[in-house]
């Protein structure tokens, strides 16, 4: 919404007041888009530097009353959710343990795989029309700073996608609109547009047919939960040990039952301390357990590989994820 009503120029106190809320409840590293956001209204005099405060002042105040009053209700303590956010990303500096990318990444890993070929018209779009040259260098700007943070992921830059690809819709809107022009430039161009965007589709369809076999984990869990129910004798109050895989590959707390099921995510267990734990099930990335009798092998995707004939390519899965069952409920 904040970058929305900035896009369609209206009063320049309204997307800053949203995208300070926004900071505030919901997303506290957007003060990397504020930065440039603000810098822009304030050199295209949009607003003034006392109009930036107060709006800052107000909004933030305001949403941070409600996120605190509304969370550590729900939680019963004391709690403002993006402050401990921030703690643990920027005082603690312990992002990095979830690992971490060099400083290019987004440029040329996530950004090429997100938007595709349209973001090659991005720059363009911000050369043929002015206006998009405040778009296109407000998303870089937040791109370029939040590259300095060790720890990358693509959903951290979101926020840049939509503008970048408004950069890219003036391309082709400009192309478009002038390709009966005797100029070869724009004929051209025009080609180029329909081009890229071909190519785009064809690549989704691609990254479509190899990204449904990413979650075996979640096909993992269902799975078991049919299985489970299919029992004449099942245990009656099952529990289940989901190791670190599966829980990166689709399980969540959406596919869980209600009690009496037990679900667990525990780290640092060895294998063979399982047995000794209890659990009825497991979901591991191992096929062997010691005191489980492996049930079922869930596929997930290896590799693409290129056919002769159509439809020219064919999904090459492997087995990622196993069900197991302890061997006195077998």
């Amino acid at each position: 919404w904040a970058c929305a009503s900035w896009v369609r120029c209206q009063t320049g106190w309204v997307p800053l007041a949203l995208l300070v809320g926004a900071i505030v409840v919901f997303r506290c590293d957007g003060v990397l888009l504020l930065a440039p956001l603000t810098m822009h209204l304030l050199v295209s005099r949009t607003l003034t530097l006392t109009q930036v405060v107060t709006v800052g002042v107000l909004a933030g105040g305001a949403s941070l009353a409600a996120t605190v009053a509304l969370d550590s209700l729900m939680w019963r303590r004391l709690l403002w959710p993006e402050g401990e956010v921030l703690w643990f990303n920027t005082v603690e500096n312990r992002s990095s343990e979830w690992g971490v990318m060099p400083f290019h990444w987004y440029f040329t890993s996530a950004l090429p795989r997100c938007l595709l070929a349209p973001l090659l018209l991005a720059p363009l779009g911000a050369i043929l029309d002015r206006r998009a040259l405040p778009i296109f260098a407000v998303a870089v700007a937040f791109i370029l700073l939040y590259s300095n943070l060790p720890h990358k992921e693509l959903r951290f830059i979101f926020p840049a996608v939509p503008l970048l690809n408004a950069c890219s819709a003036v391309t082709v809107a400009r192309f478009y609109n002038n390709r009966n022009k005797p100029s070869w430039f724009w004929r051209l161009g025009w080609l180029g547009c329909v081009g890229a965007l071909l190519a785009s589709l064809a690549a989704a369809v691609v990254f479509f047919l190899a990204s449904r076999c990413n979650y075996p984990g979640g096909q993992a869990l269902q799975e078991l939960h049919q299985m489970h129910a299919a029992q004449s004798e099942a245990p009656l109050s099952p529990s289940v040990h989901i190791g670190v895989f599966p829980a990166m590959t689709g399980v969540s707390r959406f596919g869980e039952l209600p009690p009496p099921w037990v679900y667990s995510k525990e780290e640092g267990i060895q294998l063979d301390q399982l047995s000794s734990r209890n659990f009825t099930y497991l979901l591991s990335s191992e096929n062997d357990v010691p005191g489980f009798n492996q049930v079922k092998a869930i596929e997930g995707f290896q590799r693409l590989k290129i056919l002769k004939g159509f439809p020219f390519l064919e999904v090459v899965r492997s087995p990622q994820v196993f069900i197991h069952v302890e061997k006195r409920a077998a």
